[in-house]
Parts: structure tokens; C-alpha cells; sequence
């Protein structure tokens, strides 16, 4: 029996130090690009509309604090406040670019 447990022994102990050896490692960090919007002078209410996709409160945009990730090109962006428009505008934005939309407008 004492045979039998020398041999478990050695293998359990190669098989716990196999398991410690590190292995190298790389890290990678993907950098986001996509240009950004944000909003200034927005008020409570104001709702952002993206070709044609409600994208939720202005206010979640707000310039100086987050912006909004959107792909490349041409968009059209409207600003609706108690179901008017106060700002509608074409626009162009390249990789790596923010833009700051002043809303303002309207009491």
C-alpha cells in the first residue's frame, strides 16, 4: 500500500507544479476611434433623434461629461423639445472626431 501512494504522491506533485508555471502574456487594447457628439445648452425634456432613431434625453450627452459613439459620415440629427424640432441639421464627422452641438433655442 505505502507503493502505491509514492507514485500518486509524485504525480499529484507534478501535476499542482505544471499548473503553476506562467506562461507569457500580451496585452491588447483596442482604441476606439468612432467620432463622438455632445450637446450643449440642452434642456430638460430635449430628445435626440439620429437618422430618424431616437436616441434617447439630450442631457445623457452632455458636453464636458459623455458623448455619444456614432460611425463615420453623414448624419442628420434633430433635437425635438415637447414635440417640436429646434435644431435639424446635416452633418459630417470623420474618424476621431467630437463635435459639440449647441441646442439653446426655445424656453
Amino acid at each position: 500500500m505505502v507503493k502505491r501512494s509514492v507514485p500518486a504522491a509524485i504525480v499529484l506533485s507534478f501535476l499542482v507544479l505544471t499548473g503553476c508555471v506562467n506562461t507569457p502574456t500580451e496585452m491588447v487594447q483596442a482604441r476606439d476611434d468612432r467620432p463622438f457628439i455632445m450637446f450643449s445648452e440642452v434642456r430638460s425634456g430635449d430628445v435626440v433623434v439620429l437618422d430618424g432613431i431616437n436616441m434617447g434625453a439630450a442631457s445623457d450627452y452632455m458636453a464636458g461629461k459623455s458623448g455619444m459613439r456614432i460611425e463615420p459620415g453623414t448624419h442628420t440629427l434633430q433635437i425635438q423639445r415637447d414635440g417640436k424640432m429646434v435644431l435639424n441639421q446635416k452633418f459630417y464627422v470623420a474618424d476621431g472626431v467630437s463635435k459639440t452641438f449647441t441646442v439653446g433655442g426655445g424656453k
